[in-house]
């Protein structure tokens, strides 16, 4: 059964609403991006970089560590890491 592209962004939109914790909303999120990849949906990836770095910023996850699983999870080079991280920064974290 193929998974409709509103599904799939009504999945994604969910996330950001969720208070689970933030790794587990990253890695539910991280399944869901790629069952819609299979299904061939893809979502907007600069700001999906972007909120996966502010994510691990608010875990107090390395730097170094976010800038490797970006790399990972994205395939982008070290620069373009760092600079979706200078971008995650200047995002106000959500209050506890």
């Amino acid at each position: 059964m193929p998974m409709h592209a509103d599904a799939f962004k009504d999945l994604l939109a969910s996330l950001d609403e969720s208070t689970a914790a933030p790794e587990v909303v990253a890695e539910f999120r991280r399944i869901v991006e790629t069952v819609g990849a299979r299904h061939g949906l893809v979502a907007p990836l600069q700001g999906q970089r972007i909120e996966f770095a502010r994510t691990l910023l608010d875990g107090r996850r390395p730097r170094a560590e976010i800038r490797d699983r970006l790399m990972h999870r994205f395939s982008i080079g070290e620069s373009q890491a760092y600079r979706d991280i200078a971008s995650a920064l200047q995002i106000v974290p959500k209050p506890c």
